[in-house]
């Protein structure tokens, strides 16, 4: 499940960069349908992430950074 989250946040993070409205739809529809199938298997971080529409930390957690910053992304200029 993680896995496909992963790979809609980095289509989601390419068609934002891109400026490609479907793309971001699309990506944001699978992110949500995973969060609502499968939110008891989720883990409760991402879960909060996701939630709250923070995909720079969503997916900052998949890739195992260790250091993500609390709050409004800590001043990130990309999408969150």
């Amino acid at each position: 499940m993680e896995t496909q989250i992963k790979e809609s946040l980095q289509k989601l993070k390419e068609a934002i960069d891109s400026a490609d409205a479907a793309g971001i739809k699309q990506s944001m529809g699978e992110i949500d349908g995973a969060l609502i199938e499968h939110r008891r298997e989720i883990h409760p971080q991402l879960k909060h992430f996701l939630k709250n529409r923070s995909y720079m930390k969503a997916l900052a957690f998949l890739e195992g950074e260790a250091d993500i910053p609390k709050g409004r992304c800590a001043g990130r200029k990309d999408f969150s």
